[in-house]
């Protein structure tokens, strides 16, 4: 017997809705969302299911309640969610080290998408990774690299980079359909 695929619950659901109206709406870090009567009546969801649902998302960090003001979206850089569970997956020196390699192969894939779209030039390598992973024009990309870089720590990038840039032109991808 075939088992059935759980449903997700009805406060993801929610979730979902708020996410999909703050895109729909074209939603930035610092704007104002919507009252949760007006998410409420625009979703059309219980008032109770909006509050659940805001209350999980401000716990992330992800929004903000100012009283007397409303709720607004934080910059995703700003939320404290990766460290508070970074301090338990990774709490081992090898762990450490496996994370600062996931951000190093992350970087390399980064120059080597710009390498490829011929989007590097010379002055750039004067420049930041944010910069790089900006100008990659890969939003899953740089939303994942903020993540384990925040974990991960700095780390003297200028020393590594011309290498990087170097093994970076020799990366092919398959091209997009």
């Amino acid at each position: 017997m075939k088992e059935s695929a759980r449903q997700p619950s009805k406060f993801l659901a929610v979730i979902a809705q708020i996410q999909t109206m703050i895109k729909t709406d074209a939603l930035r870090s610092g704007d104002k969302i919507p009252s949760e009567r007006e998410l409420s009546d625009r979703l059309s969801i219980g008032r109770s299911s909006v509050r659940e649902a805001l209350r999980a998302l401000e716990l992330l960090g992800l929004i903000e309640t100012r009283r007397g003001e409303g709720t607004f979206l934080r910059d995703f850089k700003d939320h404290q969610l990766v460290p508070l569970i970074g301090a338990f997956l990774f709490d081992q020196d090898q762990k450490k080290k496996d994370v600062q390699e996931v951000k190093a192969i992350l970087e390399l894939g980064c120059l080597a998408l710009l390498a490829q779209k011929n989007n590097l030039t010379s002055r750039d390598q004067q420049l930041s990774f944010d910069h790089y992973m900006e100008k990659a024009d890969n939003r899953l990309l740089e939303n994942i690299w903020m993540i384990i870089s925040d974990y991960a720590g700095s780390d003297k990038e200028n020393e590594r980079l011309d290498e990087l840039l170097e093994a970076a032109k020799q990366i092919q991808f398959p091209e997009r359909q």
